[in-house]
């Protein structure tokens, strides 16, 4: 299955995502990122990536025009103002909008990662892809 995560800056919540998307999903999840205005990835969330995935490269934003002509089988978006701007993508057939506040401080992260874990794993069990 491939997902696109997509919020407004794709610095922390759609990363935290990806990563955790690609992590749960045992090989059978390929999940990308992207958002409307990227902006650089804080160090602290690269940092924590590391720590997911110890063979990773570092995360860079991507800018979502960029992805607009591969197909995804379900984008979600992380926040109201990313589905607001989403633009119209021809292979969005499965959106779900999920919103998540921007994390301001450590324990604000790790309840988002708590969170965007719990949903992530509950989606791949119902739709068979992991046990």
């Amino acid at each position: 299955m491939n997902i696109l995560f997509v919020c407004r800056h794709n610095a922390i919540r759609s990363q935290i995502a990806m990563i955790l998307a690609n992590h749960l999903g045992k090989g059978n999840v390929t999940a990308v990122s992207a958002g409307i205005e990227p902006t650089p990835v804080p160090e602290f969330i690269q940092q924590w990536a590391a720590g997911i995935n110890k063979q990773a490269q570092p995360l860079q934003s991507t800018q979502l025009e960029t992805l607009a002509d591969q197909h995804f089988d379900m984008i979600i978006t992380l926040c109201d103002k990313s589905h607001q701007a989403i633009p119209e993508l021809a292979s969005d057939r499965e959106h779900i909008r999920w919103d998540f506040s921007h994390p301001d401080d450590p324990e604000q992260l790790r309840h988002l990662e708590i969170e965007l874990a719990e949903r992530l794993r509950l989606m791949f069990l119902a739709k068979g892809l992991i046990h």
